[in-house]
């Protein structure tokens, strides 16, 4: 059965290196948690962690109650699923779905229903008798997760298991595996670098950066309110502008290149910040209405919106996409217009960029 898995203080280090740093996390059982960052941040080290392929300097992994830091890896019940598939070549695929229950001493009818159900979730019922290297790569990564579920896990951990993927099977197979995780119920780790994969999979998401978690959210906490600029930049399209804060009588005011608005800060504030705006959260307005003045630099369209390259006096370059609708004027490289905010999304840290100020 499922378990929830708790990750209270652990550390991890090489030498002088410190990849995991202090880190706490609780998944609940059946939840499908996503640790994302860029490469070197620490979230294959901390899944490997898990799976026990990496001891543990400090801290404790609970599976339930039951703390695994000193189970073998072999012990801990856990389902995993590699970047690379690593399904045995010289193996049918029944075989090699049926491996792990071979190696726990199940009998030869259990095995067989066991792999057929796995196999008829996965849609790869058909394929039982064949080798390997008939299947394609999405086929693989079926077989790779039908292996890794069909044991049963307590926890199941994927590593980055769609980048060897092209980008149309990536969001077929992303969709494929969400739905066996929910109807399963299964505990899912899943580490990936990819943004877009993160939120369109994830129940919740810890973003990592240098073996630390810097938040830890849903998919629409994380998107529109980053807790720090680091978030706000590695997740979607952000473009930050510095500005100065003023706070009085309970009201705050950001001006930002002499254009000055409203915004809810979550404290008074007064002094230097950085704006932190999405490409959907700026309006394009005539030139001559009050706002932020800019040229249009370049623009692509992309199906449903053009994405606009715009220029602030000094020569700041940000993304704006305005979406397509009846009666929109198209802009031209070297049109000038003015740029408003949307005061209620856009995001506003300190100076630093390490704190949200909303």
């Amino acid at each position: 059965m499922s378990q929830p898995l708790m990750i209270d203080q652990v550390t991890k280090r090489y030498g002088d290196f410190v990849a995991i740093d202090d880190v706490s996390i609780a998944i609940e059982q059946g939840e499908f948690f996503t640790l994302l960052g860029p490469s070197g941040c620490g979230k294959t080290t901390l899944l490997r962690m898990i799976a026990g392929f990496n001891t543990i300097e400090a801290g404790e992994i609970k599976f339930g109650s039951t703390v695994i830091n000193n189970i073998p890896a072999h012990k801990r019940n856990t389902g995993m699923v590699f970047q690379n598939y690593a399904i045995f070549p010289h193996l049918s695929v029944f075989d090699n779905v049926a491996y792990g229950l071979k190696a726990r001493g199940h009998s030869a009818k259990e095995i067989e229903q066991e792999v057929d159900e796995v196999l008829s979730l996965v849609r790869m019922k058909e394929y039982k008798d064949r080798q390997p290297s008939q299947l394609s790569g999405g086929q693989q990564q079926r077989i790779a997760l039908a292996r890794a579920i069909v044991i049963k896990p307590d926890v199941l951990l994927m590593d980055e298991p769609l980048s060897n993927l092209d980008a149309k099977l990536r969001v077929e197979m992303r969709t494929v595996i969400k739905k066996i995780q929910q109807n399963l119920g299964i505990t899912t780790v899943y580490v990936t670098h990819d943004q877009e994969e993160a939120l369109a999979i994830s129940d919740r998401i810890a973003v990592m950066n240098q073996g630390t978690i810097q938040q830890i959210g849903s998919p629409l906490d994380i998107y529109t309110r980053p807790r720090n600029s680091f978030v706000s930049n590695f997740i979607g399209v952000s473009s930050f502008l510095p500005c100065e804060v003023s706070t009085s009588k309970g009201e705050s005011l950001v001006n930002v290149y002499g254009h000055t608005f409203p915004m809810k800060l979550s404290k008074a504030y007064n002094g230097k910040g950085i704006l932190a705006i999405r490409p959907e959260e700026v309006t394009l307005n005539e030139a001559s209405v009050d706002g932020v003045a800019s040229t249009i630099q370049f623009a692509t369209f992309l199906g449903d919106f053009i994405n606009y390259e715009v220029v602030l006096g000094d020569d700041t370059i940000i993304q704006v996409n305005e979406y397509l609708k009846e009666g929109l004027a198209i802009k031209h490289p070297g049109d000038a217009v003015t740029l408003t905010f949307d005061a209620a999304a856009v995001n506003l840290f300190d100076l630093e960029g390490k704190e949200s100020l909303l």
